[in-house]
């Protein structure tokens, strides 16, 4: 095994496995040529290809590749950057689906894709996660621990890599963000905030790699010390990164069940959830009840790592089960109240950084946000840009808030996974006014009675969600 830390080059980020028999002088020449290979053909595409599979467009353990390159108009000026992207390949959540269990070699099997502590620490000497939580073999919830849940060397290959992207569009082609981070302008310059999941924090780290590597970083001359970025995060009761929480607001509980029970599922998905039962029940058994979200998250686990999938699952029932989930987000984000509850935080805090921008106040050029799937779908959904598919590990939706000098106004610009998309359902990508931004999400924005509006109202939630309950994946 090996892995080159700090990198060769800002926008090479390596870690691979050779094998190879025999020994000696053709051991040696075969290591040689692979790393030559590696090297010579792009090395996070190239491992991130070969560990991770054949690339299946919407398919969400493939990491999106796409870069956008064209740049705005020259009457155009970016005045901020909102980043907000899902983590990277993991390990998976869930130990049991059914009557299906992981095993003690599926266990040691996951254990051995994850990093070490030596190399969580070298991730976090530049990039830095004040609560510790980046260095925790466990996380805080207690439905997962060790190895299971943790963002996988392969996670983190796909990080470094958006990192990379993002450096070669806001540092190299568009020159906005400056091409080394200063010890003094570092809150000048970047605001990252994550979810507090060892698998979030470790994501971020890793695109901060990528963005500005250990070169880039500028030293102080008092102390030598390099720029480091740090990861601020808040207590999962207080956070509305991942997209809502049902703890956080009981209120959306209620609405997810009641929304849940009165839609009509699609013949696909009703066929492929009685094929998810019947293979997770064990022979001569009464059918089991199955979560369908979480036989989809460890199907995705093992098809990004070439096992086979849990209770011989086939690939199109897999695909037809994730598309049920993403489904269900979609239906659920089209609801303005369940909108605004879960996901209208996010947007009234994104909001508030483009009105600081907008008005020349003090703001971060670049705000990163690291999140789940469970962030990107519903933000997508109130954008009016979601294409009902999974997003793929890895996933991005970057706002540019942008000055438009000829009209002497503000307009914003999305780009998901790399390629721009229309607002609001329109076909045109082009950036739309600020003012028309803000007023298609008046609706979503968090209200000020939120706290008051999130309260449960009644105690005959069962919690039988047909499928779609939310899962921080």
């Amino acid at each position: 095994h090996f892995e080159l830390f700090p990198p060769l080059h800002p926008h090479c980020h390596v870690s691979f496995h050779v094998s190879w028999r025999g020994c000696g002088t053709m051991g040696s020449r075969a290591a040689t040529f692979v790393l030559v290979v590696l090297v010579a053909c792009g090395l996070t595409d190239v491992m991130s290809a070969k560990e991770g599979g054949e690339c299946e467009e919407g398919y969400n353990h493939c990491s999106p590749r796409r870069l956008l390159g064209e740049t705005p108009s020259e009457s155009l000026v970016l005045r901020q950057v909102v980043v907000v992207h899902r983590h990277g390949d993991r390990t998976p959540l869930s130990l049991k689906i059914g009557d299906w269990e992981q095993s003690r070699e599926l266990e040691e099997f996951w254990g051995g894709r994850l990093p070490s502590q030596d190399t969580l620490k070298r991730w976090g000497e530049l990039n830095i996660d004040p609560t510790g939580t980046n260095l925790k073999p466990r996380g805080e919830s207690s439905s997962t621990s060790w190895p299971y849940g943790h963002l996988t060397m392969l996670g983190a290959d796909q990080l470094r890599t958006l990192g990379s992207r993002l450096r070669e569009r806001y540092v190299g082609l568009l020159s906005f963000l400056p091409p080394t981070l200063s010890p003094n302008a570092t809150s000048s310059t970047l605001q990252v905030r994550s979810t507090r999941y060892p698998r979030t924090i470790n994501s971020v780290i890793n695109l901060l790699l990528g963005l500005y590597p250990a070169d880039a970083r500028e030293t102080d001359p008092e102390t030598g010390a390099r720029a480091t970025v740090v990861v601020h995060s808040e207590a999962k009761a207080d956070d509305y990164l991942d997209g809502g929480s049902e703890n956080t607001c009981p209120r959306l509980k209620e609405l997810r069940e009641k929304l849940d029970k009165s839609l009509s599922v699609p013949r696909r998905f009703a066929d492929a959830q009685a094929k998810v039962r019947a293979a997770m029940t064990r022979e001569g058994a009464p059918l089991t009840n199955v979560s369908f979200i979480r036989a989809s998250e460890v199907s995705i686990c093992h098809r990004s790592h070439g096992l086979p999938m849990p209770g011989g699952l086939p690939a199109a029932v897999v695909r037809d089960v994730t598309d049920y989930n993403a489904w269900i987000y979609g239906q659920r984000g089209a609801s303005v109240e369940i909108s605004r509850l879960g996901i209208g935080p996010l947007l009234s805090d994104i909001g508030g950084g483009f009105d600081a921008a907008s008005a020349g106040r003090e703001a971060p050029l670049m705000r990163v946000f690291s999140g789940h799937d469970s962030t990107l779908m519903p933000l997508l959904v109130a954008l009016g840009g979601y294409d009902d598919l999974w997003p793929p590990y890895a996933s991005h939706v970057s706002l540019e808030l942008l000055y438009d000098e000829g009209r002497d106004r503000h307009v914003v610009r999305c780009i998901y996974n790399g390629a721009a998309i229309g607002l609001f359902g329109s076909k045109d990508t082009s950036p739309i006014p600020y003012t028309l931004f803000k007023e298609k999400l008046k609706d979503r924005f968090k209200p000020p009675e939120w706290a008051t509006l999130c309260k449960a109202q009644s105690d005959d939630a069962d919690g039988e969600c047909g499928g779609g309950e939310v899962v921080n994946n």
